[in-house]
């Protein structure tokens, strides 16, 4: 008799089938018991056709993820194939005239970095990674440390296998794969059906990542302010005066973990400030930025982070601790500062984060808490509170997406659906992850 286990393999080896609970579980961020569920490693688009088609043949969902864990709740199917794309690793095209990269949605941002030197490109990285694809981090509209001045939405021309097994290119790909490597779609956006949407319409196996010059000089300047007001309102105002290409706050914790600098004296919040461009230029644009800093109460500390360039070329991983990230205006920072404060007790442990966004039109919230007894419970209690009272959460899943969706127009979600019932009539993949619709 045929197994499961044998149909599976067919399609991508024995080597590349696990059924194993120990393996199961270690794509969790618990142990689970799921002694129906398979990871599955596919190599190729083809792998993932013959997968979709399996799983209509066999009645099995298939689940992805964005983040390192998948959510707790798939645990509980039945029967269910979890993908992994760990083999999907190829890098199939670098288009230095476009400022594109091709990837498969195994490739991550270590593989990528020293290739991209090559032709003096560099990606801009995400300032709170959940996972380590370039492909899924682009997607999912993940903030980047150079948010300031480069879009968020960073990907197009998506390879998107839907439930029928059928491919969909989106963006200019649907043209021309080889000749067309447009930013943006040609005509109707379809691009935008699938960012930040977690393949709920249909599994996305390769997409087109926008790149940025690697300018002749890359200067980090760090500023220590006594307030998180007065350290806020500076990363805003460089950016609206085009000044830099990154503008961030740090506690002192966090900037300590992130850069390896010892306290000496350090204040409580640092403001640093990422200036690229040719020599004059930033020269220039440094001289604005320190004057600014030092009348806002600023005191320089750019000297700390000498030889420390590369800590902001590579992703920084929010993966392993329980935390809150969300969009807000800048006007509402202490109030929604005050509403985490009051949620987890003390501020002490966490290490907090501000971004300044398209040229510091809004900021985006990290809060990242210590690992704790229930301490993920916390942080969901909390997330639940701010959006609430206003707090944008742009991946919602779970309870926080109730909430969120429950303030949403009608007809938003109404057309959600309708997408979803066009392209999934089946609801087979993905299915009630994350979005509960």
């Amino acid at each position: 008799m045929t197994t499961t286990a044998d149909r599976l393999s067919s399609i991508v080896g024995h080597a590349s089938v696990f059924n194993d609970p120990g393996v199961i579980s270690s794509y969790f961020r618990k142990p689970v018991q799921a002694p129906g569920l398979w990871v599955v490693q596919p190599q190729t688009v083809e792998d993932v056709q013959r997968i979709m088609r399996f799983s209509t043949n066999e009645k099995m969902p298939v689940f992805t993820t964005y983040d390192t864990y998948f959510p707790s709740g798939v645990a509980s199917y039945e029967n269910g194939i979890l993908l992994d794309f760990k083999r999907m690793n190829k890098i199939e095209r670098i288009d230095r005239n476009n400022l594109t990269i091709h990837v498969q949605r195994g490739v991550t941002f270590a593989q990528v970095a020293e290739e991209l030197k090559r032709y003096g490109m560099k990606l801009s990285p995400p300032a709170a990674a959940t996972s380590r694809s370039v492909v899924e981090q682009s997607i999912s509209r993940s903030v980047s440390l150079r948010a300031a001045r480069y879009p968020e939405i960073s990907a197009s021309n998506m390879k998107v296998v839907l439930a029928s097994g059928e491919v969909h290119l989106s963006g200019s790909h649907a043209l021309s794969e080889e000749a067309a490597d447009h930013k943006g779609d040609p005509s109707a956006n379809l691009s935008q059906w699938y960012w930040g949407a977690d393949d709920i319409y249909g599994v996305v196996t390769r997409a087109s990542i926008w790149t940025f010059p690697i300018w002749e000089i890359n200067r980090i300047l760090a500023f220590g302010f006594d307030s998180l007001k007065e350290a806020s309102m500076f990363i805003r105002e460089m950016p609206r005066r085009e000044l830099c290409t990154m503008a961030l706050v740090l506690n002192q914790k966090n900037f300590i973990e992130k850069t390896d600098v010892t306290d000496d004296g350090l204040s409580p919040w640092i403001a640093i400030i990422g200036v690229e461009g040719y020599e004059k230029l930033v020269s220039y644009r440094q001289k604005v930025v320190s004057g600014v800093a030092t009348e806002k109460g600023g005191k320089d500390i750019s000297a700390t982070l000498e030889g420390k360039t590369e800590v902001f070329e590579a992703p920084w991983y929010a993966v392993d601790k329980p935390r809150i990230g969300f969009y807000s205006l800048f006007s509402r920072i202490a109030e929604f500062d005050n509403l985490v404060e009051e949620g987890v007790g003390s501020m002490e442990e966490v290490n907090r984060m501000a971004v300044s966004v398209s040229y510091g039109g809004c900021v985006w919230l990290e809060y990242e808490f210590p690992v704790k007894e229930a301490a993920y419970e916390t942080a969901e209690a909390v997330a639940l509170k701010l959006a609430e009272k206003g707090a944008f959460f742009d991946r919602p899943s779970g309870k926080l997406a109730e909430v969120v969706y429950a303030h949403a127009d009608d007809a938003y979600v109404s057309h959600i659906k309708r997408i979803k019932d066009m392209v999934d009539p089946e609801h087979k993949i993905n299915p009630g992850t994350p979005r509960k619709l």
